[in-house]
């Protein structure tokens, strides 16, 4: 185990330069990745926003309007009313 582990410390240090290169450009490579998925969020973000900001503008015309018929209602109240002050 202990010959292994010496051979691969001399094949690290024969490549050393190769892989702190690679890791390099992985570490670069991450950070880009991490931008552009960053900047879409943004971006994203923005177009939602200002899409709906821009759509209550035209929204705001079309008010529908519920119309409810409460004379039960008003008959019941104005009973109830008759019946305390009599």
């Amino acid at each position: 185990m202990s010959q292994e582990k010496v051979d691969r410390y001399k094949e690290y240090k024969k490549n050393k330069d190769k892989i702190l290169k690679r890791e390099k450009q992985m570490k670069r490579l991450e950070a880009c990745i991490a931008a552009v998925v960053a900047a879409a969020f943004v971006a994203w973000f923005g177009w939602s926003v200002y899409h709906n900001v821009t759509d209550k503008g035209e929204t705001a015309e079309t008010v529908q309007v519920t119309e409810i018929e409460a004379n039960a209602y008003t008959d019941y109240v104005s009973g109830l009313q008759h019946s305390f002050t009599a």
